[in-house]
């Protein structure tokens, strides 16, 4: 399908200790097939102790934005991003470093979007599959994806409108939740969209790491937590 009007989109990524995963993560975002004037990608390395700076450095293009932070923090580092972001840009997209977009993702998102009425949207998210194709995993992402169209929230990448975040930023006191908390924020505004896909494939490794039910079990404990418990727990990232 041709591409109506060509919106544009701005890529937040921050990566904090992700030497394992940032150059597949790179080059996939190198091979969009979306119009270059009309995309922006802006990497926010923060406080990582291993690699992730120089790989991602050695990687990306000199298009890309990228930029160096002392703290670990990932709210930190996507009001940073947003910081950055194009002024006229239309859409921001959160993505997590260990997820990968591939082929024509934007040109089918951006034809969606303009299928709506202006301003329908303020915010939304994709499905979303697993990198690693064993059927345990893609039986759990059809429920994780059933779940996040229901409840209207998100795993691996959130969609904002831009005109929204002068106003709204990711809060920095959350190592947890914090992307449920924006978008809640958000959607005040208009309505949220969840975009069926085939081309946002993201890693296994919190569910290797913990496994499928514990981990689901881990996160409705936390997320059930009032905000101001939110707040003392130190989510582990998983490398």
């Amino acid at each position: 399908m041709d591409i109506k009007e060509e919106l544009f989109f701005s890529i937040v990524l921050p990566a904090y200790n992700e030497e394992k995963y940032i150059e597949k993560t790179v080059e996939a975002l190198k091979r969009l097939d979306y119009p270059k004037e009309k995309l922006e990608v802006i990497i926010v390395e923060n406080g990582s102790t291993d690699r992730t700076r120089e790989v991602t450095k050695s990687t990306i293009p000199k298009e890309f934005k990228f930029v160096s932070l002392k703290e670990a923090g990932v709210s930190r580092a996507k009001n940073k991003g947003i910081s950055l972001v194009y002024p006229s840009s239309d859409w921001v997209i959160f993505l997590d470093a260990d997820t990968i977009l591939k082929g024509s993702l934007l040109r089918d998102l951006n034809n969606y979007l303009n299928s709506f009425a202006d301003g329908e949207f303020v915010a939304g998210t994709t499905s979303v599959l697993p990198a690693s194709n064993p059927k345990v995993a893609k039986e759990w992402f059809k429920f994780y994806n059933f779940a996040h169209w229901l409840t209207k929230t998100s795993y691996s990448l959130q969609f904002a409108r831009r005109d929204l975040l002068s106003k709204i930023k990711f809060d920095e006191e959350l190592q947890f939740g914090e992307d449920t908390k924006f978008l809640k924020e958000i959607k005040k505004h208009g309505k949220f969209f969840f975009f069926k896909t085939d081309k946002v494939f993201t890693s296994t490794r919190r569910f290797d790491a913990y496994g499928y039910f514990k981990l689901l079990l881990i996160w409705i404990s936390y997320a059930s937590k009032p905000y101001n418990l939110k707040k003392l727990i130190r989510y582990k990232a998983v490398r």
